[in-house]
């Protein structure tokens, strides 16, 4: 097991490594290490929100765009609450799941509780023994 805990950051092209040693338990390394990391990231966002300013004037769209939008949140040293906004996309379309006893018709039993569609049991090779 090791005595400390290392992760390589890259923002904007500027590398930096945070080593956090071991003093006490895994458990207050790993809290430890993460706001380590964490505030090595907003002082990395920080010093390269130029660079994000600088795309924004390229792209025409200063003060109002998503670059400049998004190096306004790095000089404040914000994060995301929810992830990315493209997992919050790609997660809006799907409803919300409710797990029942009921197996759906167009489930295939396999083996005893496991099931597929048709579709995917035919690739499998599996629709001749349902």
């Amino acid at each position: 097991m090791s005595n400390s805990r290392e992760t390589l950051i890259r923002v904007c092209g500027v590398e930096q490594v945070v080593r956090t040693e071991l003093s006490g338990s895994v458990k207050k390394l790993e809290v430890a290490h993460t706001k380590a990391v964490k505030a090595a990231l907003v002082e990395l966002r920080k010093m390269s929100a130029n660079v994000l300013r600088a795309k924004a004037k390229r792209l025409g769209e200063e003060g109002r765009g998503e670059y400049s939008t998004l190096a306004s949140r790095w000089e404040r040293g914000v994060f995301p609450r929810y992830g990315t906004y493209d997992v919050q996309a790609a997660m809006k379309p799907y409803p919300k799941v409710r797990f029942t006893d009921e197996v759906p018709d167009y489930l295939v039993e396999l083996a005893p509780g496991v099931y597929a569609t048709y579709d995917a049991t035919s690739t499998l090779g599996a629709a001749e023994a349902a």
